[in-house]
Parts: structure tokens; sequence; C-alpha cells
């Protein structure tokens, strides 16, 4: 199984280091999730507080917001 997901800032700014490992946990921790419910590939968004904590949705104003795509392959 290879899965490939990829990230980007809202605000179109380069992602801050700091924010890479935030990022690359709450993307596989949602990419399993929706493995687990039959996906094979779809759509990332989460906002990160400039502190590295994931923000609640109704928080996002507090920090910079992140979008992206991801999708698994299996293979042969």
């Amino acid at each position: 199984m290879e899965i490939n997901y990829n990230w980007k800032c809202d605000q179109e700014i380069d992602i801050p280091q700091k924010h890479e490992d935030t990022l690359k946990e709450d993307a596989e921790s949602r990419i399993f999730e929706m493995i687990k419910e039959g996906y094979y590939q779809g759509e990332l968004c989460t906002s990160v507080r400039f502190g590295k904590d994931i923000v609640p949705e109704e928080d996002e104003d507090d920090g910079l917001t992140y979008s992206g795509w991801w999708s698994v392959s299996y293979g042969a």
C-alpha cells in the first residue's frame, strides 16, 4: 500500500518547518480513518496554531489554515 498526500497553506506562504510534523500526524490520522471507511482518496483540511497545535474549526482565525489531498494505491 502506498499513501500519498500533499498540504498547502491557504495563506499562500511556505509551510513553516515547525508545522510539518503536526500536519503529518493530522494527515495520517485522517487518512487511516477514511481508509477504514472504504475511501481511497480525499481532501485534507486543518488549521495549526502558531505554537504547533491543531486548532478546532471554530478557532481557525488563531492559526494558519491548510488544505490538501490524499490518495492510496495498492501494489500488485
